[in-house]
This record gives structure tokens, C-alpha cells and sequence, in this order.
């Protein structure tokens, strides 16, 4: 098994705390640390710089970029230069993003056409080219790096939406299905997958398959259930209005809680959380004692899924630390041992 970690410098932790955690995370045995994009918390780039800088071993990913607040050249630029940095060891994670978006009046205007246009114009930046492209949504006129970056850095394009998921399977190296965390929504999201990847003559054993999913381990179901029901929230508003992928697990947002989504105010989503029902964190989150989670996992994992990322969510009063360390220490060697 590969085991991501998605990692975000939370408020409240210092530099030195954040660079303990990142040199833990390669001791413990991560494959790959996935940078959290979270709009004006600590900046991606600069903090995925900061985990190169303090590790030799472990991939270094974007955790995502997106095609609109970030233009795709320089988006190849800085992938690019820390791929550099960090020896080879860069991937970028692409996504439609969206957390952020209404603050500088940015528009996620047809995501799916906006990121392959995107990674084309990546791939042919990387590759020394000098790119003229005049897409549906992205423009890029006579670009060019004024730099040698490595042409086969690996894309990851991650989603939980049918048109974003065709789009990974059509363009990318790997596809990261986000939030899913039962079989029944990630066969659903397989299959789009698989009919993007045979829309350009590709097989879906072509591409890198991984699973995301947000996760806290905690002795206390409860407590573990309101470290995450946050996230769920906010995944919830920044999919708005797309609900599908809510109702191929038999969900509906409940009426309180898609009234105050449709307000579009992100601000709104913590302080009304407890509104998230306990049905969606089992449907979308990897929360529990370790024996729940390890089942859950186990379970995504016969399914073929061997890239295994998590994005942690410290418990009330906790950190990140323990659901780390058991991802690692148990329920990593738990489902290799029954392989």
C-alpha cells in the first residue's frame, strides 16, 4: 500500500511544530505528502517548499491546484521549480478548488474543460515547448519556461464529480477519487473514471488510482464523528449545487443545511457543522476507533485501490498526531498482513 498524508498548516501551529510533523511523517513510513490549497490559510507552494526542504525521501503533492486562481503557466512554473528543489519528487495535484473563489470574485467556469485545457498547457510548458493555446477557458500566448523542468512530472487530477473524475481518466497519469469512503461511491466514481479513460483509447489500468478521504481516529466514536463534520461541510459548499454524487450513496443534504450553503458565504460552514448528520460522515469520512477505520479502509482497499491518502482532522482538545501515527503503525500493517 502507498500511503498519502494530506497535510495543512493549521492556525495555531508554529513553523518548528509544522516541520516536526512533516519529518514524522517521512519516518513513518508516508509516500506521499499532499499540501492542503486552503485559500489565505499558509500558501501551498511555499509550504510544500518548506516540507522538500525538510524531507529526502517522501513525493511532494498539491493538495490541489486549480486552473483559476493560479494561471496553468504558473502553475508549471512552480511545480516545476519544486520539483527542483525537492530532487524529483514533485506531483502536482490539479482540481477545480473553489474555497476562496467568491472572496476574489473567481468563477469555476466548466472545471472539467478548464483543467484538461489546463494540464495541456502544463505538459507542453514542461516538456521546453513554446505553447500557443487558445482554449474554451484558458489562454496562453507564446509561453514558454525560461527553465529546463522535468517533462514526465506526474498529474494527479482529484474530484468527486462525474465530469472532473472523466477528465482525470481522459488526461491524467493519476486520478485521486476525494471523499468517498464506501465501496458504493467509489464504484460509481470508477466508472467515470474508466469511461473518460476509453474516450481517449486508454485503459483505466493506465492510470494511478488513488483514494482520499478525511480522517480522524479517536477512542470515542463521537469525538472522532465531530473532528471531521467541519470538512464534510465544507466539501458540501464547495460542491454547490452538484448533489449527485450525494445521491449515488442514497444521501440528501438535509433543507437547513443546503439553505445556508446556498448563501455561498464560506465563513457560515464551521459554526453550523453540527448540522452535517452522522450519515454523511460514514458515507464520506474515515472516522472512529481505530477497529472502525481499519474495516473502512479495508473494505476501500479490496476494491484494488493501493494508493491510500488521508487528511487528518485533530479530535477536540487533540491533534493530528494520533490518527497519523495509526494510519501508519496499525492499519497500514493490518491490511498488508491480509493481503
Amino acid at each position: 500500500m502507498q500511503l498519502g498524508l494530506g497535510l495543512h498548516w493549521q492556525e495555531g501551529t508554529s513553523y518548528q511544530q509544522f516541520v516536526d510533523l512533516v519529518k514524522e511523517a517521512e519516518v513513518l513510513g508516508y509516500d506521499q505528502l499532499w499540501i492542503s490549497n486552503e485559500k489565505f490559510f499558509h500558501e501551498m507552494y511555499v509550504t510544500a517548499t518548506v516540507a522538500a526542504e525538510n524531507t529526502s525521501r517522501v513525493k511532494i503533492g498539491t493538495f490541489v491546484a486549480d486552473p483559476y486562481s493560479h494561471h496553468p503557466a504558473l502553475t508549471a512554473a512552480a511545480i516545476g521549480t519544486l520539483d527542483k528543489i525537492s530532487g524529483g519528487r514533485a506531483i502536482l495535484g490539479m482540481g477545480a478548488g473553489g474555497t476562496g473563489f467568491p472572496v476574489m470574485g473567481i468563477r469555476r467556469d466548466r472545471p472539467a474543460k478548464a483543467i484538461a485545457e489546463a494540464v495541456e498547457v502544463i505538459r507542453g510548458l514542461w516538456a521546453g515547448e513554446e505553447v500557443n493555446f487558445k482554449g474554451e477557458v484558458i489562454q496562453c500566448n507564446r509561453g514558454r519556461l525560461n527553465f529546463q523542468a522535468r517533462a514526465d512530472i506526474p498529474i494527479v487530477v482529484a474530484s468527486r464529480g462525474k465530469m472532473v473524475l472523466k477528465t482525470a481518466g481522459k488526461v491524467a497519469d493519476g486520478a485521486m477519487i476525494a471523499t468517498f469512503a464506501e465501496p458504493v461511491g467509489l464504484k460509481f466514481a470508477l466508472e467515470n473514471v474508466a469511461q473518460g479513460a476509453r474516450s481517449a483509447n486508454r485503459k483505466l489500468e493506465d492510470i494511478t488510482l488513488f483514494s482520499r478521504v478525511d480522517a480522524c481516529v479517536h477512542a470515542d466514536r463521537k469525538i472522532a464523528f465531530d473532528a471531521v463534520r467541519p470538512m464534510a461541510a465544507v466539501f458540501l459548499w464547495t460542491s454547490y449545487p452538484d448533489r449527485e454524487f450525494v445521491h449515488r450513496v442514497g444521501l440528501e443534504v438535509p433543507e437547513e443545511l443546503e439553505a445556508i450553503i446556498a448563501q455561498r458565504d464560506y465563513n457560515l460552514m464551521e459554526k453550523n457543522a453540527h448540522l452535517v448528520p452522522d450519515a454523511f460522515v460514514e458515507k464520506f469520512c474515515w472516522a472512529g476507533t481505530v477497529e472502525e477505520v481499519t474495516e473502512k479502509v479495508r473494505a476501500v482497499s479490496a476494491m484494488g485501490f493501493d494508493h491510500i491518502t488521508i487528511l487528518p482532522h485533530p479530535p477536540k482538545g487533540g491533534t493530528v498526531q494520533e490518527t497519523i501515527q495509526q494510519f501508519a503503525k496499525v492499519i497500514r500493517p493490518e491490511i498488508e498482513n491480509a493481503q
